[in-house]
């Protein structure tokens, strides 16, 4: 009888410490890959409107939900994405292309927030109006439009997407990059 409880005493703790090696969710397996949301845009600092030639500026913060399912710490490496209005109903305009590369860890099994902040020009933008691809777009005003998108951002009056958001992390201890696309839109 004991040699029976001793085998099973053995055997329990075997499989004891085999479960305990097992390295769970990996980061490069799809289950355990972050996941990058936007959270929602605030306005960081506003300058009031002055009507060309002066400039205006505008900076936005735009705050990320970054889920780590993994069991390993993952550190940002680059963050990226293109930013769009919308200057008419439906049809947006790429306005700019913020990078950042911070160096911020995410703890396994979190959700941790992000902040990038870009600053828009009132000028630089006219520029982009006026080299605008699609006909539609540059018809409008562009003056016109600007001025509406710098006098209601406080009521977000208007939609804000981001596309070919791309943001890459590392495993720590390995340098394999994990790379992960994602959008958002504000407001919902």
């Amino acid at each position: 009888m004991r040699r029976i409880l001793l085998a099973a005493f053995i055997v329990v703790i075997e499989m004891w410490g085999i479960m305990g090696c097992k390295p769970g969710l990996l980061p490069t397996q799809e289950a355990g890959k972050p996941k990058v949301t936007l959270d929602r845009v605030e306005i960081q600092h506003y300058s009031p409107w002055t009507d060309f030639p002066c400039r205006t500026t505008l900076a936005l913060g735009f705050v990320f939900n970054i889920q780590n399912p993994s069991r390993y710490d993952l550190k940002l490496e680059q963050f990226k994405f293109t930013l769009l209005f919308e200057a008419i109903p439906k049809e947006y305009l790429a306005l700019a292309a913020p990078e950042n590369f911070d160096t911020v860890y995410f703890p396994p099994g979190t959700v941790s927030q992000y902040r990038a902040v870009t600053v828009l020009d009132s000028t630089a933008l006219l520029r982009i109006f006026e080299h605008a691809d699609r006909s539609n777009i540059r018809s409008l005003n562009g003056a016109e439009v600007i001025k509406q998108w710098f006098t209601k951002i406080g009521d977000f009056a208007y939609g804000i997407k981001l596309e070919n958001g791309l943001a890459i992390f590392t495993r720590e201890g390995k340098e394999d990059e994990i790379p992960v696309a994602f959008e958002g839109k504000f407001p919902n």
